[in-house]
């Protein structure tokens, strides 16, 4: 049910020649409202409002509960009414929603209608040439060629005299490094910078506001020398004192990136540029009701030259963790089993454009891995490729090599061991040992005949290849050995007595 002044409203949107798809945008009520009010006339909505009026409602049983409280507080919500009558009555069960129209309705009836409170504003000034400019960022969701959804980052600065507008887009969030980088580019294309730039808060340049004396980061601090310009940082909830970049950036989501397909950053940015001197800087601003190139041709005399960054942003170092990972952008990148050292550092060099992170060895250069960079997630640990031949060593490299060196033919040992270790991952290393102990206990023509005995039968355990060599050396024919006695021993002659002695012995008798 909507009130009488939604209705007339909605027929005044119709005798206009409104659809009713636009009248509910305009309305901000939902489309089979204005259906349902669309063909109602006045006699008809008056019945209706009448029936609606005379019908028993569930909150009835609350009614003078309610009143009381709309009495006593007059500015009280909904929200706490509903909540009251929650706190009050434990069966209550009533939706939330049903509690705010009853409450709008009763407001009607008791003429206790809710405070408005209207703030006051005040046009902003306009700044002399060259005075300011004004910086914030946005984003926009696009559609690629084959209908995948890109997140496209904007960064825009527009000049406060005479509204020319330039505008950098990524299709990752912007970080400290990639938001001076848009500023350089930005001086470049204005030909010098202004004497204060106006910014929203944000985290890739404030740290804190901290009462007044801002703490920026430590990259756009140092930029910020660089350059030499003055920062006004606006309040927040203050949309008048950056008003000029907010209609920027709603009209670069408006305008340009509307009803585009996404082929590419750098095919976009291109894009762009055409699009500001053909549109957004070429056309009358609705404001000034002058063209922004024109104006700018003045105001361009007052700019102050910046040079450009003489090198690019050195590249990020991070300590290689014990788990073998690197942290980068809230991201774990994996790299080889081993490459972790007390105190070694990984140095992280990031290529925009191919979307690729690499980590080296800080003092050697020696690569350790390359990644594709993940912007979107949080928290996730990217995982070295399983194919690549650099990252296919595992933490029983060393163990393999050492057995490996004990065996003659090398490459049979080689594959029979790889497969043991396929077959047996939890316990590789064991597998490992026992191929070794068996190297050392037998010769190389026994390790040889028990390898061709296992692979031939299909026997890829190392106890049955240690079984196998047990039988075979236990089934070799074996010679007699005399037995030698100690040489003390060898001059002790032993007597030698007659077998008469002994069979008297047996009879009872004395044997000596």
């Amino acid at each position: 049910m909507v009130r009488e002044a939604m209705y007339n409203e909605i027929q005044a949107y119709r005798q206009m020649g409104y659809s009713k798809r636009k009248v509910s945008r305009e309305l901000d009520i939902d489309r089979k409202t204005v259906q349902k009010y669309w063909e109602m006339r006045q006699d008809e909505y008056t019945r209706y409002m009448a029936q609606c009026c005379d019908r028993a409602k569930i909150l009835d049983p609350y009614r003078q509960e309610i009143t009381q409280l709309l009495e006593k507080w007059p500015n009280i919500t909904s929200a706490i009414v509903h909540d009251r009558l929650r706190e009050n009555h434990a069966d209550f069960k009533v939706s939330y929603r049903s509690v705010s129209d009853y409450v709008t309705a009763m407001r009607e009836v008791l003429g206790i209608p809710t405070e408005q409170k209207i703030r006051q504003y005040a046009e902003v000034s306009e700044m002399a040439p060259g005075y300011q400019a004004q910086v914030d960022m946005g984003q926009k969701v696009m559609q690629d060629m084959y209908g995948k959804r890109v997140r496209i980052y904007i960064f825009a600065m527009v000049m406060s005299h005479s509204r020319k507008k330039y505008v950098y887009l990524q299709d990752h969030p912007f970080n400290s490094e990639a938001f001076i980088y848009a500023h350089d580019l930005a001086f470049r294309y204005f030909g010098g910078r202004t004497q204060e730039i106006a910014y929203d808060q944000d985290r890739v340049m404030m740290v804190a506001e901290n009462a007044g004396d801002l703490i920026y980061t430590q990259a756009f601090e140092s930029y910020q020398a660089y350059a030499g310009f003055n920062v006004f940082l606006c309040h927040g909830n203050d949309p008048q004192t950056k008003g000029k970049i907010e209609s920027a950036v709603k009209y670069v989501k408006g305008n340009f990136l509307a009803c585009r397909i996404y082929t590419g950053i750098s095919t976009l940015n291109s894009e762009a540029l055409a699009w500001l001197e053909r549109c957004a800087n070429a056309k009358i601003h609705d404001t000034t009701k002058m063209i922004p190139n024109v104006v700018f041709a003045e105001e361009s005399k007052h700019l102050t030259s910046v040079p450009t960054l003489s090198e690019p942003p050195k590249p990020k170092s991070a300590i290689v963790r014990k788990t073998n990972v690197v942290h980068y952008l809230q991201n774990r990148y994996e790299v080889p089993q081993g490459t972790y050292l007390p105190g070694r550092k990984a140095l992280i060099t990031v290529d925009d454009e191919a979307g690729k992170i690499t980590f080296s060895d800080e003092e050697t250069g020696e690569l350790f891995a390359t990644h594709n960079i993940e912007y979107a997630a949080r928290g996730k640990k990217v995982s070295l490729p399983k194919n690549a031949a650099r990252f296919g060593q595992t933490k029983y490299d060393d163990l393999k090599v050492i057995v490996l060196s004990l065996y003659e033919d090398v490459t049979m040992a080689d594959g029979y061991m790889d497969e043991l270790i396929r077959k047996y991952p939890r316990y590789a290393r064991d597998q490992l040992r026992i191929m070794k102990r068996c190297a050392q206990d037998y010769t190389p023509d026994e390790l040889q005949n028990a390898l061709d005995y296992c692979i031939l039968r299909d026997l890829y355990s190392a106890t049955d290849f240690r079984d196998t060599l047990m039988f075979f050396r236990a089934d070799e024919p074996r010679t007699q050995q005399p037995i030698l006695l100690p040489p003390k021993y060898l001059a002790i002659q032993a007597q030698t007595r007659s077998l008469d002695r002994y069979a008297h012995g047996t009879k009872g008798g004395d044997a000596i």
